[in-house]
């Protein structure tokens, strides 16, 4: 008698350990740098520059995980994960040296473009080398080492700026790629796997060229939209103006492209767009408002470092637990549904999250509040991610996998850029000086503006409140996911 197929049995184990190991760089790299901005700020100052840290790396990565779907697709989730972790490796040293805020920008955006290839190889991989019935278990898996590194990832980074700097948690992606190379090199599948019947998939086509033009105009709409964030209002004007002629010219070009970067269909297609809509209003809200929360804690609440950098540590223990959520409830309902509980979840804690910062409410109510939204968002997107797996072909697995995760990477870069420009907006129209935030975060502030930590409260509880609206978006995009159930057309094996 067979035994039935596991995500941790003898076939599947290996790539999981891959995979996990790949991850856990993404992770720590994204939560131990926003855990120490506050520190950042504080050491190369320009305030006004310190959210593109985070967003410029994102930015980035949008635009290199579209270049990576058809590399994997053609060369294989192996070897574009040798290439992207080597990459990875090299770009953290230099991040780690920056002399200067836009050094450290700089640094961060060509990181960006190698964080991309390895997130696209990680989903990716879990499309090519695991069957439809395991992939909620195995994004539960994945999710539940976002939570390990929630805890991890600010702790050392916490330990890390006591000893020496923020400098040392960018060294430290060193052995940790290190090691997720050392596991994945020989371990992740290359072009063709074989199915649990038995039989072979078809090897993805090989040779394709990556459509250079299509990657230029959809890196254009992407600085064009996070323009539409800044407080100058000829930067936004001129940024709308260029997002729309650049959509425009896009879709012409990919209508006559055999091979577009990024194909139309995998955007607007009845089967994909609500899975992809839902998965970025959610991650929008909660990404967003919870990338500022360490300059919260430390500029408002007055807080030491350590607590500072472990406040993000709340929403990713909610991911965790609404991952695994996902993952139980999807063996009892089809992935629609659990989509709407999932919004019914993000909506109410997003609108919570807004009231308590309003009411200067005790930190142990605001953790609280966070730790519900990351369970909105965690059961969102990793539903969506298995429901969108589940609806495409494996030859296109790479591409649809890059597509999702291009936009999941564009809306949670405007969440994070549309929650600082409010809260720095509010702190700039009180104060007349947004660089005046680095003395709130210094260790021993001398002359703090007077009503700057005021400016600084209403500001982030404003970006809270945007924060909801965006999340208000997950409700009927879900409801509309669940109406449109019938047209799914299964291709997993």
């Amino acid at each position: 008698m067979t035994k039935p197929d596991t995500l941790w049995g003898p076939r599947h184990r290996p790539v999981m350990t891959a995979l996990i190991s790949i991850i856990a760089i993404a992770s720590y790299n994204n939560l131990a740098a926003t855990a120490v901005l506050p520190d950042i700020g504080d050491d190369l100052g320009r305030i006004n520059l310190l959210p593109w840290v985070i967003t410029i790396e994102l930015l980035t990565s949008a635009v290199a995980v579209l270049a990576a779907g058809p590399i994997v697709d053609s060369a294989g989730v192996r070897k574009t994960f040798q290439f992207a972790g080597i990459g990875f490796m090299i770009t953290s040293i230099i991040v780690a040296v920056a002399p200067s805020m836009p050094a450290l920008i700089a640094a961060r955006a060509v990181q960006g473009i190698f964080a991309g290839g390895v997130m696209t190889v990680a989903t990716a991989g879990i499309g090519v080398a695991i069957p439809s019935a395991l992939r909620p278990r195995a994004f539960a898996a994945i999710s539940t080492v976002w939570g390990v590194m929630g805890v991890l990832g600010p702790a050392i980074a916490a330990v890390l700026v006591a000893v020496s700097s923020w400098r040392a948690i960018f060294v430290a992606n060193i052995p940790v790629t290190a090691i997720a190379l050392l596991i994945g090199w020989n371990e992740l599948p290359d072009r063709r796997v074989t199915e649990p019947q038995g039989v072979q998939s078809p090897a993805p086509e090989s040779g394709k060229r990556i459509d250079g033009v299509g990657l230029v105009l959809v890196t254009v709409i992407t600085a064009a939209t996070l323009s539409l964030t800044a407080a100058t209002p000829v930067v936004v004007i001129g940024g709308a103006l260029a997002m729309v002629a650049g959509v425009w010219i896009y879709r012409w070009w990919a209508q006559r492209n055999p091979e577009p970067i990024l194909r139309l269909p995998h955007l607007s297609a009845l089967r994909y767009r609500s899975v992809h809509l839902t998965s970025m209003a959610v991650l929008a809200a909660g990404v967003g408002i919870n990338s500022l929360l360490p300059l919260y804690i430390r500029g408002v609440r007055q807080q030491s470092t350590t607590v500072a950098a472990f406040s993000v540590l709340y929403m990713t223990v909610g991911w965790t637990a609404g991952a695994w959520l996902s993952s139980q409830l999807q063996d009892r309902w089809r992935g629609e549904t659990v989509s709407v509980v999932g919004s019914v979840i993000a909506f109410p804690a997003a609108v919570a999250v807004a009231v308590v910062i309003h009411l200067d409410a005790s930190l142990p109510f605001v953790y609280l509040t966070f730790v519900c939204l990351g369970m909105g968002v965690g059961t969102i997107t990793s539903t969506g991610a298995a429901v969108l797996q589940n609806r495409t072909e494996l030859s296109e697995m790479g591409r649809l996998n890059g597509a999702h995760q291009f936009l999941r990477t564009i809306s949670l870069t405007v969440g994070i850029a549309a929650v600082a420009a409010i809260t720095l907006a509010v702190v700039n129209h009180r104060v007349g000086d947004v660089e005046a935030v680095r003395e709130l975060l210094s260790d021993d502030p001398e002359s703090v503006p007077a009503g700057l930590i005021n400016a600084l409260s209403d500001g982030y509880a404003w970006a809270a409140t945007a924060a909801a609206a965006m999340a208000a978006v997950t409700v009927p995009a879900a409801v509309h996911l669940f109406r449109t159930r019938r047209h799914h057309i299964s291709s997993a094996p």
